[in-house]
């Protein structure tokens, strides 16, 4: 079973080649059916990751299942897939399918993996903005703190927020795999790399507060205007499944708050310098 998907994304690549494919002015119809497929799966990927917060991993297993049998329908000429697109779908359902088979995996874990999951599949479902779109504060606030502990020279508490950060950013790597250009994933991801490789001893990296001003900036243009649609359904979703990082920014005192806004005012300032 660990390699169904991959055997059917093999099976769509194939059967790509061999079936003719339309021209790039595809009938409305098509264009339905295709959007139909996708918002099935949209469906059932939020229904596996239901299921693996109530802790029904067999029941989430079975709909892993369901998903591979459902993904063969979607034909990936006619659904715009790129084999980048294939590999992190691939990917990103091999790690889902671990958190309903694992047996030791953390519970946290598990909604993790699956959150990723379902973050990655609503990409393709073009009804509703992008759910992925709503996690900025998941990975701003962390990088924040970062910034405040390393001022203060806090490393206790500098590895915890970074340990928040990487994890919200595994949550939603593979939405921005998908939906970044490619040069912009790199740029931040190499700084992602850099900052991790760099963890055991931050201190004697001169450039490391930069390198946050510029991660914070980028973030910036990674989200856009469109993070502040505070308004739009989709982000209660997001605090409510994938928000930990959020509710836990939240929990800090006010003089904190003022601090690490002082702090992100002062990296951005020296980002545009």
């Amino acid at each position: 079973m660990k390699k169904r998907l991959s055997l059917i994304v093999l099976s769509v690549i194939i059967l790509c080649l061999l079936v003719p494919v339309s021209g790039a002015s595809a009938s409305p119809e098509g264009d339905t059916e295709n959007e139909r497929l996708w918002r099935e799966l949209n469906r059932t990927s939020d229904t596996i990751l239901q299921y693996v917060k109530e802790r029904r991993y067999d029941e989430a297993k079975q709909l892993m299942d369901s998903f591979s049998k459902q993904f063969l329908s979607v034909r990936s000429a006619d659904s715009g897939l790129s084999m980048n697109d294939l590999r992190v779908i691939v990917s990103s359902y091999e790690q889902a399918e671990q958190a309903a088979v694992s047996i030791n995996m953390p519970h946290e874990d598990r909604i993790s993996a699956a959150s990723s999951f379902r973050l990655l599949v609503d990409v393709y479902d073009k009804s509703h903005r992008p759910l992925w779109k709503n996690t900025k504060e998941t990975l701003s606030a962390p990088l924040t703190e970062m910034a405040v502990s390393f001022e203060e020279s806090e490393w206790t508490d500098y590895q915890q927020q970074l340990n928040r950060f990487l994890k919200a950013y595994e949550v939603v790597r593979p939405a921005w795999q998908v939906s970044l250009e490619p040069h912009i994933y790199q740029r931040f991801h190499s700084q992602v790399v850099y900052v991790e490789r760099n963890r055991h001893d931050p201190g004697s990296v001169s450039n490391l507060m930069s390198t946050l001003a510029i991660m914070l900036s980028d973030l910036d243009d990674i989200y856009g205007e469109g993070q502040k649609e505070s308004s739009d359904p989709s982000l209660l979703w997001v605090i409510i499944t994938i928000g930990g990082a959020v509710l836990a920014a939240l929990s800090y005192t006010a003089v904190k708050k003022y601090r690490g806004l002082k702090v992100e005012q002062t990296l951005r300032r020296r980002d545009r310098e």
